[in-house]
């Protein structure tokens, strides 16, 4: 039986369908064979952001707590932020063509371990002072790097789309080549940054633990994340690593990313495990 009441999990699946009807909304222009791909479409995607928020603020007003104790709740809030970084990126370069490709990936993070919810309990990880921040900064660089991951491949799409001199709608659909390079570079190196600082608070709470950590599939998982992005961020900075193979490495890495998030608990137990 769910943990969460009715009413909560109305928000959550609203949300859900919203991303997903932002991203066939995207697919249909392009079957279409539109030369724009429709800006009502963030409409839908801000509807999952709102319902999203919902459901998170009304567990942590049922539980009187902070949420995201949980990866469930973590990733819901990770799906929400990623949708809005991708509707700001969107609106200030006209580009509707992210928003069309991250919506249905932030159905999938939010999704995905909808299964788990339904049988732990949402205050799963004992909470402290430094905790959320912990989770919120790790979560908006996994945000940041599902954004990289998005412009990695509408870059690699452009380009064959152009080296075949493919003059189809979806080359006048997505973005130059130089705007997705540029926004992949930003969201690799922010994403970097803020998941160097996340790290950092939750090495301090697992010092405060009397838990093993190296021993936590997550933060293996971390670490290895760390280590994709810092070289990836690296290259971008000492040798102009930029194009074709930068975005290639960027969607690489989020699988790294992804592994971290869903498939790392089963490499141990530690500070992740209460």
């Amino acid at each position: 039986m769910s943990p969460y009441p009715v009413g909560e999990l109305v928000l959550f699946w609203s949300g859900l369908i919203s991303y997903l009807t932002a991203g066939a909304t995207g697919l249909a222009a392009l079957a279409a064979r539109r030369e724009q791909i429709p800006h009502f479409l963030r409409l839908f995607t801000s509807a999952g952001v709102a319902a999203h928020l919902a459901f998170l603020a009304a567990a942590a007003s049922r539980t009187h707590a902070c949420p995201m104790f949980h990866l469930f709740e973590a990733c819901v809030f990770l799906a929400a932020v990623a949708a809005v970084v991708a509707l700001i990126v969107d609106l200030r370069l006209e580009v509707p063509a992210i928003t069309a490709a991250a919506s249905p990936l932030a159905a999938l993070v939010a999704g995905a371990p909808y299964v788990s919810a339904l049988q732990t309990s949402p205050a799963a990880i004992q909470p402290n002072a430094i905790l959320p921040f912990h989770i919120a900064l790790t979560a908006v660089a996994y945000a940041a790097f599902l954004l990289a991951f998005v412009t990695g491949i509408l870059y690699l799409v452009q380009e064959r789309s152009l080296k075949r001199h493919l003059m189809t709608p979806l080359v006048s659909a997505l973005p130059a080549l130089e705007i997705t390079n540029a926004v992949n570079a930003r969201a690799v190196m922010a994403g970097f940054a803020l998941l160097t600082v996340g790290l950092a608070f939750g090495f301090a709470r697992a010092s405060l633990l009397e838990k093993p950590f190296f021993t936590d599939g997550r933060v293996i998982g971390g670490l290895i994340t760390w280590g994709c992005y810092g070289g990836l961020t690296a290259m971008r900075l000492t040798r102009r690593y930029h194009g074709r193979s930068a975005a290639r490495m960027s969607i690489w890495s989020f699988a790294v990313a992804a592994f971290t998030l869903f498939g790392a608990t089963l490499l141990g137990s530690g500070v992740h495990h209460s």
